[in-house]
């Protein structure tokens, strides 16, 4: 009977972890260029069998790993000059104070001196490092060419990776890369200046997944309360009969 509930216990360990990547999604369902975790669990028999004690060990094996869905999110125009976003792959670069970090969020601005900078004001990183935009009109070509004036300035850094499941996200729409994973600058990047890139979340699906989820927990809670009710029972009543 014990061990029913354990079992039980378990099998809420994972849904209540996905009701919480859910929840990100659904509050970064606006966020320009945020891309969705989803849960990946290990069959529950398998877990099973790496031993019988019930402890959080145990129950943690059942949750493999959060990955993230690299799928590309509709195109928005915005008619910004300073909105640009990637069509396909590729991930802009930009400076932080713990080095490269990569995102596919283009909602750039200028600072102050007019260093070009993203939603975090951190720099966003050129071929030649950051640059800073003084003058009159800028545009940026498909290739990432920044002009101001018609005259060019730079051009934005655009890298990809050959395994993104090496990226992990850092917060604030940014990816940083495992020390084995190498970005390699894409060569023919797609950029779209005046639009930004939505998130890839699907808003109907979360829900829907929200409410399956909370269910098979609803039903798990319910669960332990029959055993440990009937538990009770085999406690005090039995003896007694």
């Amino acid at each position: 009977m014990i061990k029913g509930i354990y079992d039980t216990a378990a099998s809420m360990v994972p849904r209540q972890k996905k009701q919480e990547v859910i929840a990100n999604n659904l509050a970064n369902s606006e966020t320009a260029g945020f891309k969705k975790d989803s849960l990946f669990l290990r069959v529950f028999k398998n877990a099973k069998l790496t031993g019988s004690n019930p402890g959080p060990s145990w129950e943690v094996r059942m949750i493999d790993k959060v990955y993230t869905s690299f799928r590309p999110g509709a195109l928005e125009k915005t008619g910004r000059d300073l909105d640009v976003a990637l069509q396909g792959d590729g991930f802009f670069v930009v400076q932080t104070p713990d080095g490269e970090a990569y995102t596919r969020d283009g909602a750039f601005s200028l600072s102050p001196d007019g260093t070009l900078i993203n939603s975090d004001n951190l720099p966003v990183l050129t071929d030649s490092g950051p640059v800073v935009l003084q003058g009159g009109k800028v545009s940026v070509g498909t290739d990432g060419r920044i002009s101001v004036d018609s005259i060019s300035v730079g051009k934005l850094r655009i890298v990809d990776f050959e395994d993104k499941s090496k990226l992990m996200k850092s917060g604030d729409g940014l990816f940083v890369a495992s020390p084995d994973a190498a970005p390699q600058p894409l060569v023919s990047p797609e950029v779209r200046q005046g639009y930004l890139e939505r998130s890839n979340v699907d808003v109907l699906k979360e829900m829907v997944d929200m409410i399956d989820t909370y269910r098979g927990f609803e039903t798990g809670q319910k669960m332990i309360q029959i055993q440990d009710e009937t538990l009770a029972k085999a406690v005090n009543d039995v003896g007694k009969a």
